[in-house]
């Protein structure tokens, strides 16, 4: 869960994400909800949008050309879909971010 008023958003709005999930909309939505009431206090919360992604990352197979770093002089691209020593996962992109930190602080 994000709290979009404390990432610069709206206030009052909060985020939630589910992964590899393939339960009806309608049927997460009230998961959602309820656990939002029951876990973190939100009881009441009314939807605004809902979005499934069917595939939201690509696919890892093996041999897979990714798009390397260096985009330009001082621009630099990291994530877990760049190229680099780290397979396509939270912790491949941070560490993937802190590399490209470290290169551009660098001369």
């Amino acid at each position: 869960m994000f709290d979009r008023g404390q990432l610069g958003g709206p206030e009052g709005v909060l985020a939630f994400v589910v992964s590899a999930n393939e339960t009806p909309r309608e049927t997460l939505e009230k998961q959602v909800l309820a656990q939002a009431g029951t876990q973190l206090g939100q009881p009441g919360l009314t939807p605004i949008q809902t979005v499934v992604e069917k595939r939201a990352t690509f696919a890892c197979t093996p041999g897979l050309a990714r798009p390397p770093a260096a985009i330009a002089p001082g621009l630099q691209a990291c994530g877990d879909y760049t190229e680099g020593p780290y397979p396509a996962t939270l912790e491949g992109a941070v560490l993937n971010g802190l590399a490209v930190a470290r290169s551009l602080a660098t001369p």
